[in-house]
């Protein structure tokens, strides 16, 4: 399948559609189909079934925690406790301590970065050989 890109999408309308073949309809679909087929999959994806760190997982849509569960399983199982020793059991840990440097880079800090420039040495065309909608060859 060749890459659809935001260009490609926005000449396509009712009437790019209507102009065309029913076979090259057919792959004009599977390729629309495809696409979204992997921008599902890419939009389901969390730190649990990809490699993305749990800072990327979506915070509205993150289910209770472990300790959390645990917790509202041991206040159902025990419900002689009277809510003050209850209270005595949920106290908030301490906040950790906050450092005196801001984030980032330090004033006076080393800096790092390239000290020449990078030239072009060969300038290389590069044009689709197919149509990137209905996989034909290009004139």
């Amino acid at each position: 399948m060749a890459e659809l890109d935001k260009d490609d999408l926005s000449q396509m309308n009712r009437s790019y559609f209507q102009s065309l073949s029913q076979e090259r309809l057919v792959e004009v679909a599977d390729n629309l189909h495809q696409l979204a087929t992997e921008l599902w999959e890419k939009q389901q994806q969390n730190s649990e079934n990809s490699s993305q760190p749990p800072s990327k997982d979506n915070p509205y849509n993150s289910q209770t925690t472990k300790e959390e569960s645990e917790k509202i399983e041991e206040s159902e199982s025990s419900p002689t406790q009277t809510d003050s020793e209850k209270l005595e059991q949920s106290v908030v840990p301490e906040k950790k301590q906050k450092s005196k440097k801001k984030p980032g880079k330090q004033p006076g800090g080393k800096g790092f970065g390239r000290s020449q420039t990078l030239k072009a040495e060969v300038i290389i065309p590069h044009y689709p050989h197919l149509c990137s909608a209905c996989n034909r060859p290009l004139a």
